[in-house]
């Protein structure tokens, strides 16, 4: 048989707004937007900044590897900063990669993917629900056989109405309960109030749902709002929930200087990625950390 990696597939609940932006400010309906996918402009967090916050958090919890082996690889005088250690038995460097200039370099052990909704909270008159489409739950292998797509006015709920107050959608079923086994950590209050539309309305109501906060500058000799500072900027609501995969490669079959990275066990990969990880709930993914934002929790752990 052939060599297949293990990937590990992980929800995540924000416990706040979450804001990846794209980099720098835009003409628009707010001035700094969240990154989205080109085919569907759903929002996404990217893999580099689930990477990139996982790698810092590790090495954290490394004695003697951050900020080393934490941020950019290459060495910098000016900073007295030295680039990661490239050892072959050093969980940060082997599991999420290194550069070493001339050194030698190596890709990491784990992949991160995007990370994209699954469910999107929206209040309605009956109170919050979680909104779902048959394309994330075909992606999560949740979608049943034979089951019925809703059409664009059209809602699957497990009971009552669906009225967002701007938006009444006609009810085409009331037997909507998503499989739990197939969403592992997601809290059950949030699938007994999940709701399915169509593709194409689910877009529209991601989108039109972001939160859009409104920030300025001030300025330290009046203690009022600088002159010109004032800016928008939008983030994925509170609440929502997110799933993304980590493929995780057999240091068994690579090689740093000759020897096996990890001295080829597999679990202090994970257990590195897991260390990452743990610490998002508290320090936080993507910008605006010091504006309430940030904190994402991976319930399957």
């Amino acid at each position: 048989m052939a060599y297949q990696p293990e990937t590990l597939k992980y929800f995540a609940l924000a416990l706040d707004p979450i804001h990846v932006g794209t980099g720098g400010m835009r003409l628009g309906r707010v001035d700094m937007t969240i990154m989205r996918e080109p085919g569907t402009n759903l929002p996404k967090i990217p893999g580099t900044s689930i990477s990139g916050a996982c790698r810092t958090y590790a090495a954290m919890q490394e004695d003697g590897k951050f900020p080393r082996c934490a941020g950019q690889g290459q060495p910098d005088t000016a900073r007295s900063y030295q680039g990661h250690c490239g050892e072959h038995n050093c969980p940060i460097c082997v599991t999420f990669g290194f550069a070493k200039g001339t050194g030698g370099s190596f890709q990491g052990l784990a992949q991160f993917s995007d990370a994209r909704l699954v469910f999107f909270p929206v209040h309605s008159l009956a109170g919050p629900v979680w909104v779902t489409c048959p394309d994330v739950l075909k992606a999560l292998e949740a979608w049943q056989d034979g089951a019925q797509e809703p059409e664009d006015e059209q809602v699957h709920v497990a009971s009552g109405r669906l009225n967002l107050g701007w938006l009444m959608l006609d009810v085409a079923g009331n037997d909507f309960a998503p499989d739990a086994s197939k969403f592992h950590g997601v809290p059950q209050e949030i699938l007994n109030r999940a709701v399915l539309v169509s593709d194409k309305m689910f877009g529209h109501i991601v989108n039109d749902n972001l939160e859009v906060r409104t920030s300025v500058s001030i300025d330290p000799a009046t203690g009022a709002a600088a002159e010109g500072a004032l800016f928008t900027y939008e983030a994925i609501p509170r609440a929502s929930v997110l799933y993304f995969d980590v493929v995780i490669s057999d240091p068994k079959f690579y090689r740093i200087d000759g020897k096996n990275p990890l001295d080829g066990d597999l679990l202090k990969v994970k257990l590195a990625v897991t260390k990452g990880l743990r610490l998002f709930d508290s320090l936080g993914i993507g910008g605006m950390n010091t504006r309430g934002m940030g904190r994402l929790k991976v319930l399957n752990l």
